[in-house]
């Protein structure tokens, strides 16, 4: 029967608060300064986060050095209206170092960081602070950077005098005026920042274009996964949550690069919005593959109206999400199958689907406008949403299928799952009406069915052809991929008898390492689970191992007392190995 083969330093705190102002003191005030002029190297910027803002409502002003070297510390002063502005705090400071308490001297803000060791001092783009005001009168509120000192790690002292300034438009109520700029806005209040590993920044709206933005700061991100500690399996959990704005039609997330380009351990993003949740990671992007210093995370509403009136009435009135990355306005294509990304959208069934939700499905829309069936989109009862994962991004519709076949009518033990899987996008019938339950199926077929309905991923590489295997077999990709990943090596002498119907146990076998391979099934089991069928006997050495796990994981239950391991496997067979091979891995 054919078978598968098988830390001295330079600096000791004793007394904490004391000596670290002590170091501070003498960085920028007992030794002068080397004095340079505003258009020399370094450069320093001074960004506010809203030209526009309502009364009431807080302003954030960031301070960013640039071409920086070898700064160990750094004294920022910034001027600013005390009439219009009333100081709330500060962010910010050297990585791995103290900041001392800002000092207020009328309408001057010094704020002062420095490291504590003997140790290198930052080069590069660095956020010196982020300072946070109340807007108190309405009016154009002025802020000037006066001068940032330094002191490289040799204990030079540098003085630059930036002379940046940039103006605040306080108004009365919450709409900026779109005759005033290009664009105009919408600013929603900001909110409590007090929770770690959660940030809750503030979000502004362009009237025009009706795109509502969220920006995360590197020094706010910076502080969220220092704050936050990891959990038991090494993993920092961080959420971004976007109120909503009335009238908005898309959201982004503005994050600093390295919160998509794998610095660090992993840290997993909840990225919260109105439209939906997008679940990400830090290992989106590798290490200099974005040389921007900001990625925007984008979700919009997408109109089915640009769909053929088919597609367009077949999805009907549910969400259609728009995905993107965008580095300023140009849109950015990602593709990491080591990363994917999970997408939540709210959704309420109607009375037709809460009798069927589990044919409740989701379609990725190409450029071409057609549909590509997303196998592992479903409606989870538990949170009321559309969930979905995703190796790229684009646009994804929910839509209602309810998918049967003549022949079926009589199997109460395989019709639901066939019609799911069928529905779904997963399987196929050999015709539209007919899906042949009783066919054999051959080695070839169930490895395809089993590739798609668990989505290997095609770029894990493939390995060597089989001799009995053509490239322009259909299931050729299906068969090299599954080589590669280790989960066939055929039946010896580099053949692998595609058109053989499959045998039970190798059915088992292939499945059983595939789960192993692709999403990384631990489950162990001994002999004992196998003791229940009175054929146990006749299983095949190699296969024993993989038959008990799956009858362990209840996705293997036998026939009549019996597993007959010897015997072929027919479509419906399949059909319902798959379906529970699903539903376990979304349960």
């Amino acid at each position: 029967m054919l078978g598968e083969k098988i830390k001295g330093g330079a600096f000791i705190v004793r007394q904490k608060s004391y000596l670290l102002s002590l170091i501070l003191l003498m960085c920028f005030v007992y030794m002068p300064p080397v004095v340079t002029y505003a258009d020399a190297a370094p450069s320093f910027t001074l960004n506010v986060t809203n030209n526009q803002v309502a009364l009431g409502n807080e302003l954030q002003i960031t301070v960013t050095g640039n071409d920086l070297r070898d700064v160990y510390g750094y004294e920022l002063s910034l001027n600013f209206d005390q009439t219009m502005l009333e100081y709330k705090g500060v962010q910010g400071g050297i990585s791995g170092g103290f900041s001392i308490k800002p000092v207020l001297e009328g309408n001057q803000l010094r704020f002062a960081s420095t490291k504590l060791h003997k140790v290198a001092g930052e080069s590069g783009s660095l956020n010196l602070a982020i300072i946070t005001f109340k807007t108190i009168r309405q009016g154009t509120a002025a802020l000037e950077l006066k001068s940032v000192q330094t002191v490289d790690s040799q204990l030079t002292g540098h003085m630059y005098l930036p002379n940046m300034k940039v103006n605040a438009s306080i108004a009365s109520g919450n709409s900026g005026d779109p005759g005033s700029g290009d664009t105009g806005t919408v600013v929603n209040p900001p909110i409590d920042q007090s929770t770690p590993g959660i940030l809750k920044p503030e979000v502004k709206m362009n009237s025009v274009t009706k795109l509502a933005t969220a920006i995360v700061t590197q020094v706010a991100w910076d502080n969220a996964v220092k704050q936050i500690a990891a959990n038991e399996k090494g993993v920092k959990n961080i959420e971004v949550v976007i109120k909503e704005i009335p009238g908005a039609t898309a959201y982004e997330l503005e994050l600093p690069t390295s919160a998509f380009a794998a610095n660090g351990g992993l840290v997993q993003i909840k990225v919260t919005s109105p439209l939906g949740t997008i679940l990400i990671s830090n290992k989106m992007f590798k290490v200099g593959e974005i040389t921007a210093n900001s990625i925007g995370l984008r979700i919009g509403k997408a109109d089915a109206g640009e769909l053929d009136q088919a597609l367009w009435k077949q999805i009907g009135d549910r969400p259609i999400r728009d995905i993107s990355l965008h580095i300023g306005d140009k849109k950015i294509t990602w593709n990491n199958p080591n990363s994917p990304v999970t997408v939540v959208v709210p959704y309420s069934l109607s009375t037709e689907e809460l009798k069927s939700p589990e044919h409740i499905v989701v379609w990725y829309l190409n450029e071409e406008g057609k549909v590509v069936p997303v196998p592992n989109g479903r409606y989870d009862a538990t949170t009321g949403a559309i969930i979905f994962s995703t190796t790229h991004l684009s646009k994804y519709a929910t839509a209602f299928v309810k998918k049967t076949f003549d022949d079926i009518a009589a199997l109460d033990w395989a019709k639901k799952q066939i019609e799911v899987l069928a529905s779904k996008g997963i399987i196929n019938g050999i015709s539209d009406k007919a899906f042949a339950p009783r066919q054999s199926v051959t080695r070839a077929d169930f490895l395809v069915l089993l590739v798609r309905t668990l989505e290997v991923d095609v770029s894990k590489g493939a390995g060597s052809e089989f001799a009995d295997v053509k490239e322009s077999d259909y299931y050729h990709d299906a068969i090299r991929i599954a080589r590669g990943l280790g989960i066939t090596e055929g039946v010896g002498n580099n053949r692998f008898l595609p058109h053989e119907p499959i045998t039970r146990e190798d059915m088992i076998v292939l499945t059983e390492r595939t789960l192993r391979v692709v999403k990384q099934m631990t489950t162990d089991s001994n002999e004992e689970p196998l003791s229940q069928f009175k054929d146990h006997a006749k299983i095949a050495d190699y296969a024993i191992q993989s038959v008990a796990v799956m009858v362990k994981m209840g996705l293997v239950q036998g026939v009549g007392g019996a597993i007959d391991p010897k015997g072929t496997t027919n479509r419906a067979q399949a059909a319902v190995l798959m379906y529970n091979i699903y539903t376990n891995l979304y349960k």
